[in-house]
């Protein structure tokens, strides 16, 4: 049967979908001593919004690629997509997004720039997983929809997204660490695989929160990212060592 979305519901979904990487960026710019230009936080935030085609064909190619009985009995049906696939996909789409785009660009030109470009990467991202998760599992005929789609991107905004941004931050500071320290291409690997692995343990919890000791598991583990991720941030901004490396001289 086909579903009818109104246009009203349509605005409300697409508008709720994007408030909580909005919140979340406001959040982390309020938190930057020199805020960035607006025309590169856009740019980046509408390539992480625009990156979702390309990891979900990246996502099918590898589960194509991988696809054999014995890591299917280890990991279970579906897996390998919520544990391995899209936890590297995704971290790796968005940390390519920042690096692409502004290695040796100007704009990145202290080192907390490095978490603030890979969180509005990871947030724009979000957005439009946001909007994706709305429609694929809030179908117009219930009951009180746009209640329901408040409750929704509520649990996503503290979780989901939350997540994303957190992962996407650690990234970002082993990336300021390469650009304005020491070029250890290393220091990137080990910043996506802590990331990664942050993203397929919470994917491993959340598709069974009807489990309360996952979901209070899934509260301490985000609440200790989120933790850490402030000190990181704070770390960057008032080391002064690392503003002193003239980035144009980096190779």
């Amino acid at each position: 049967m086909t579903m009818e979305y109104d246009l009203s519901y349509l605005v409300t979904a697409i508008a709720l979908a994007l408030a909580p990487s909005l919140v979340w960026i406001f959040f982390y710019l309020k938190e930057d001593l020199h805020p960035e230009p607006k025309y590169w936080l856009i740019i980046i935030f509408l390539m992480g919004v625009t990156s979702a085609p390309l990891v979900i064909f990246l996502e099918t190619l590898l589960i194509k690629f991988t696809d054999n009985d014995s890591i299917s009995l280890l990991l279970g049906s579906g897996g390998l997509l919520l544990f391995l696939v899209a936890p590297l996909v995704e971290e790796v789409t968005k940390y390519g997004i920042v690096h692409l785009t502004l290695n040796k660009n100007p704009v990145l030109d202290e080192p907390a720039d490095g978490m603030i470009y890979m969180i509005v990467s990871a947030l724009g991202f979000a957005a439009i997983e946001n909007v994706i998760a709305i429609f694929g599992n809030l179908p117009p005929t219930i009951p009180n929809v746009f209640g329901e789609t408040i409750n929704f991107m509520s649990l996503r905004f503290v979780s989901a997204v939350a997540l994303h941004g957190f992962a996407s931050a650690i990234v970002g500071y082993f990336f300021a660490l390469y650009y304005f320290k020491r070029k250890n291409v290393w220091l990137i690997f080990l910043g996506l695989i802590f990331a990664i692995t942050l993203h397929g343990v919470y994917n491993s919890l959340i598709i069974r929160l009807d489990e309360p000791r996952l979901l209070a598991a899934v509260g301490v583990i985000l609440g200790g990212v989120g933790v850490l991720v402030l000190y990181l941030f704070n770390r960057l901004k008032y080391h002064t060592e690392y503003s002193a490396v003239d980035v144009e001289n980096n190779p």
